[in-house]
């Protein structure tokens, strides 16, 4: 990853009612990005365009104060024709789900001219996005995230879909926001998991720019990341996405650590490891795999997994669902005639940048799995040491 790093500012004492907007351009679409209080109000100025509104979100996302604000003050517009509730986590993003969701749109009287609100973390962002996608062939869409891996990562971009029972995000549509509003104060009511689920997201952009990685790490230690790291994470999806509106170059950088990771997350049912380990353990994996391909020395592993567990992050992975996400790996949407392609790092002047779309022989994916399993004090496995074991426990046979 060749750009300029993004802009961090320095601590001053900001706060979440601090705004930073962010222009981004997909294509020919426009639309802001903003980090900051007030989207209540915000969103009620969105109702005045629209003949009526459906806000999508979750049971637990509505029970809270900002969800509470939210129904309250579109409902007092007049204009909310429905508020439809999709399941929790990746159980709303389904066919079957989605099909529920457009015949309630279809109930409520929903046009063309009306708007979906998308009000929720990345589950609800992926699927509303997608249901504003496919209803009538297309309807607007304002993404609300709540979650930290909303904010920096599933609200922006217009990357919609829902899964199928052997891959994630398998059935999607391109199909940007009218608008993302990002309020980092409702992260105060994340549970834990949740909220380090997010930094998964974060520390994948810091090592996509690793000037940027001890500082991501550190001003995410704490309970709530600095807003300062969400709006830079955010600044820089806009800017990977502007370059590359429809993923086919530099937006693929976006997807370190998500092909073991997907894997990963297939292998557990979509329930056992969150989006977030998952990536972290991916990332753990492209980084190892890079260091097996002679691409990357010790220091680049040893600094992306310090970072990942200095978050409170997993890196590893019992051995059957390594093994499990491995066939699972074989359905991902980067893979191509010849097989998966990698986002992977390559040493870069004393650091490393991030390439898209490495080919990756069999064996050095089979030795990763074997390094990724293993208990964190064994010694990690050098190129080819895999083989010369296997050759020398023949010879004493």
């Amino acid at each position: 990853m060749t750009r300029s790093n993004p802009p961090l500012p320095e601590e001053t004492g900001a706060g979440p009612e601090v705004v930073e907007l962010i222009p981004a351009r997909q294509g020919g679409h426009e639309y802001p990005v903003r980090v900051g209080g007030g989207v209540a109000e915000l969103l009620a100025g969105f109702a005045e365009e629209h003949d009526r509104l459906a806000l999508v979100s979750s049971a637990p996302v509505l029970r809270t104060r900002h969800g509470k604000a939210v129904r309250e003050r579109l409902a007092a517009t007049g204009r909310l024709g429905l508020v439809h509730v999709l399941p929790d986590g990746e159980r709303g993003k389904t066919l079957g789900e989605l099909e529920r969701a457009a015949t309630a749109l279809l109930r409520a009287g929903l046009t063309r001219r009306s708007l979906v609100v998308a009000l929720g973390g990345g589950a609800v962002t992926d699927a509303a996005g997608f249901l504003a996608a496919t209803y009538m062939r297309g309807l607007p869409w304002v993404a609300v995230p709540t979650t930290l891996l909303a904010m920096v990562d599933a609200a922006i971009g217009g990357k919609t879909a829902v899964n199928l029972p052997l891959a994630k995000n398998a059935v999607g549509a391109f199909h940007p926001p009218e608008a993302v509003l990002a309020d980092p104060a409702t992260l105060a009511t994340l549970p834990a998991r949740e909220l380090a689920s997010g930094k998964g997201e974060v520390m994948k952009y810091g090592a996509l720019q690793p000037a940027l990685l001890a500082s991501f790490a550190e001003r995410s230690g704490g309970a709530i990341p600095d807003p300062a790291v969400i709006a830079a994470c955010a600044r820089m999806k806009v800017d990977v996405v502007e370059a590359d509106p429809r993923e086919k170059g530099p937006r693929k950088l976006l997807n370190l650590g998500h092909t073991f990771g997907h894997g990963v997350e297939a292998a557990g049912k979509l329930s056992r490891y969150t989006h977030g380990e998952a990536v972290s353990i991916g990332l753990a994996f492209a980084f190892r795999l890079a260091r097996q391909l002679g691409r990357v020395g010790d220091d680049a592993v040893a600094a992306v997994e310090a970072a990942l567990s200095g978050v409170g992050l997993p890196t590893r992975v019992p051995a059957a669902i390594a093994r499990a996400g491995t066939k699972l790996m074989a359905f991902d949407k980067k893979r191509g005639e010849d097989g998966l392609l990698w986002v992977l790092p390559r040493a870069d002047a004393g650091s490393w940048v991030v390439e898209w779309d490495v080919r990756v022989e069999p064996g050095a994916v089979e030795a990763t799995v074997a390094e990724i399993v293993a208990a964190p004090g064994r010694s990690a496995a050098r190129p080819g040491s895999r083989s010369r074991a296997k050759a020398r426990r023949k010879a004493a046979r």
